[in-house]
């Protein structure tokens, strides 16, 4: 693995924790979840553009992300609080461009989390209609539509 591979999967993970810490309610976390892995994954499948896009911004976010706060310090040096709060700065930012990295860094980590099998049956995930052939296992409930209309 090449110097700006390692810094952008230090990015991934960085931001990962920042996005979907380890909690005390019970919710998978960033780890459980393989947020690294499957990131890694995802991009390798994506066409090259996207992919450079991508891998940008991560590599960005993790080499002058603290920058932009006067930290002279790479993002997954930086504690988990500290990582934490800077995402959710860059998401309230007035800056727009500010706002479009934390938001672009928040979509993707979120992605990646829910398409998790572990995060969906903690949300309770499930299907009314049957897909056999979708690799996703996700719960069937053919009685899901008709409880609902009850309910009305």
């Amino acid at each position: 693995m090449g110097l700006l591979e390692m810094h952008v999967r230090d990015g991934i993970a960085a931001v990962s924790e920042a996005t979907f810490p380890e909690n005390d309610f019970g919710a998978p976390d960033w780890r459980s979840t393989e947020m690294v892995r499957r990131t890694e994954e995802y991009l390798d499948e994506l066409p090259p553009g996207q992919r450079r896009l991508l891998l940008t911004l991560f590599l960005f976010v993790e080499l002058f992300g603290p920058l932009l706060t006067a930290t002279v310090s790479r993002l997954s040096n930086m504690d988990a609080e500290e990582r934490t709060l800077l995402v959710r700065g860059f998401r309230r930012s007035g800056f727009f461009p500010f706002r479009v990295l934390g938001e672009s860094l928040k979509a993707i980590t979120t992605m990646m989390y829910m398409s998790h099998p572990s995060v969906q049956a903690y949300i309770g995930e499930y299907r009314s209609c049957e897909r056999p052939l979708d690799p996703a296992h996700i719960e069937f409930r053919p009685d899901a539509l008709p409880a609902m209309e009850a309910e009305g």
